[in-house]
């Protein structure tokens, strides 16, 4: 740079204008050559690989087939690998389904083990509370044969009825009944030697000591109980003697 300087005076105001040496910018050195490329553009401005210019023909035709062979085996790999994660997921909803089955199966055998001992303590219990159960039908039995007795005085004449048909002698009858049938029996001879062909006298007598409903008959050749209280200990001495039993 020189030191030659000129003032400038411009609307007033001034400045010193210098003047600069010119020069020359030394040459860029070169680059140097490289291989050139293209790239290629594809869908949606995205770009691609790039390409040497130079590779054409055999070499980019075997690059080619060698991408195509990498992308088949990784397709061929993901298609194995869904296929064994199907299959597993496939067995293991098998084993599943097994093992629910085999749960179910030993539900269904506890319930039955369980009804088996339940039957087995039935019996025990049964068996160990017999005679308890025995005398608890008995006294049901007893009270639903008085009620029906009290209701209906029908029931006194089948049981006499009954009674003259067991008897094996009927020509001469004395018949003892409670007090409260004894009007009724009367009432009912002539039904009686109507029935009865063989049959020559009857003799009601009133007797409190027989139930209401019941009967007591007598003959010549042998007597007939016929009293409610007979029929109803033969009804719990069959049951005691095996229709309830509980077998060992």
């Amino acid at each position: 740079m020189s030191d030659n300087s000129e003032k400038v005076a411009e609307n007033g105001n001034s400045w010193t204008k210098l003047e600069m040496e010119s020069f020359e910018s030394p040459p860029l050195p070169k680059k140097k050559d490289k291989t050139n490329f293209v790239s290629l553009q594809i869908g949606g401005g995205e770009t691609a690989n790039f390409i040497p210019l130079e590779e054409s023909g055999d070499n980019y035709k075997k690059r080619k087939e060698a991408e195509d062979i990498l992308k088949q085996a990784q397709e061929k790999a993901d298609l194995l690998e869904r296929e064994a994660y199907e299959k597993g997921f496939a067995q293991g909803e098998k084993d599943g389904i097994e093992l629910g089955e085999k749960k179910v199966l030993k539900v269904i055998e506890n319930i039955e083990n369980f009804f088996i001992e339940m039957s087995h303590l039935k019996k025990e219990i049964l068996k160990q509370y017999e005679k308890g159960i025995l005398d608890l039908i008995f006294a049901i039995a007893e009270k639903i044969v008085h009620r029906k007795i009290e209701s209906d005085e029908r029931i006194v004449k089948d049981i006499v009825l009954k009674a003259f048909e067991l008897a094996s002698e009927k020509s001469k009858i004395m018949l003892r009944v409670n007090p409260e049938d004894f009007d009724y029996i009367e009432r009912l001879k002539p039904e009686f030697f109507s029935k009865f062909k063989d049959l020559k006298s009857i003799i009601v007598t009133s007797d409190p000591s027989i139930t209401r409903g019941g009967c007591f008959l007598e003959t010549p050749y042998g007597d007939l109980d016929a009293t409610v209280e007979t029929q109803l200990e033969k009804i719990y001495q069959s049951l005691e003697g095996g229709v309830f039993k509980i077998e060992n």
